[in-house]
């Protein structure tokens, strides 16, 4: 074992990172599964309190091991608050958009995240986007269009929901990525799970329905594989850059592919992949750009004013 953290700690940090997200991604596969099967008697509010709700349970190690008040030490409670609420409304539309559509055309679908930081970057914080980053997005959201294909098929809520999902899960990320340069891994889980629960308890109370013993059974196994999956994938956001993260994100295709095949029998069409491919290409080539363009900002930093 001491040998096996002596070779870990020897890694570059984006290989590290790239491993942990990796893995986070098969738990994440694997949350879909077990919330899969209580989304399709449940409502959405519900899903998503219980989801985050069952899955504090597994968090309860860390207060074992740091006591009470030193997990919740932050200086951003704002962030972490506008993070949940952010995380929260994504994960309503989520479970909406689960039991509606293939596993593989709801990861597909996420794919769209980068385009949509994109935009944001652009509308919000007055970015110079150049013409290359918009051709991209273009190219991004062409890819989304042959996966739904208007016109030649029926355009479904699942997948007006999973797209309208992404943009608020990519939000959400970018603010846990700010959040991993200055907070615990365990604490920015911890605000997520907590505030989510707050935003989602108004809606699941109003909407409420009875719980059985075998939905609390896949939830405690969600709650597992989500909590898990959510402090590995932030420690792999704080040793390695998102821009060399971004391309492992492609494995969860196959993941989620090949359960919902084995699982559900659900068999994707062509275009998904098709679509998906060209949706990955465009999230890939906006994040080479971003990282190029922080590449100049760090080097013009480094450099200093001109001489007077």
């Amino acid at each position: 074992m001491k040998a096996l953290r002596t070779w870990w700690a020897a890694q570059p940090g984006n290989l590290r990172g790239i491993i942990l997200v990796g893995i986070s991604g098969v738990l994440f596969s694997a949350l879909n599964i077990a919330t899969y099967y209580p989304a399709q008697e449940l409502n959405s509010y519900m899903m998503a309190f219980c989801r985050y709700l069952f899955g504090a349970v597994f968090l309860l190690h860390v207060f074992y091991r740091h006591g009470l008040i030193r997990p919740f030490h932050t200086h951003k409670i704002g962030t972490h608050a506008l993070r949940g609420a952010f995380h929260s409304a994504g994960m309503q539309l989520w479970f909406v958009a689960l039991p509606l559509i293939t596993l593989a055309d709801l990861t597909a679908l996420g794919f769209t995240g980068p385009i949509f930081v994109t935009i944001g970057a652009a509308l919000f914080l007055r970015e110079d986007v150049r013409l290359r980053r918009w051709a991209a997005v273009v190219v991004g959201f062409i890819g989304a269009m042959i996966i739904i294909r208007p016109g030649f098929e029926v355009i479904t809520l699942g997948a007006i929901c999973a797209l309208a999902s992404t943009p608020l899960f990519s939000a959400s990320n970018l603010m846990a990525k700010s959040l991993s340069t200055t907070d615990r891994a365990d604490t920015i889980v911890i605000y997520q799970s907590a505030f989510i629960v707050l935003f989602a308890a108004p809606f699941a109370i109003l909407h409420w329905q009875p719980l059985t013993w075998t939905h609390v059974g896949w939830f405690l196994l969600a709650g597992f594989f989500g909590t898990a999956g959510h402090l590995i994938m932030q420690r792999g956001y704080q040793v390695a850059e998102i821009s060399a993260l971004q391309p492992i994100g492609f494995l969860s295709l196959i993941w989620n592919t090949l359960f919902g095949f084995l699982l559900f029998a659900q068999k994707p069409g062509v275009w998904t992949f098709v679509g998906a491919a060209v949706i990955f290409a465009s999230a890939l080539y906006i994040s080479h750009r971003e990282a190029v363009r922080r590449a100049q900002v760090r080097s013009a930093d480094a450099k200093g004013p001109p001489a007077p």
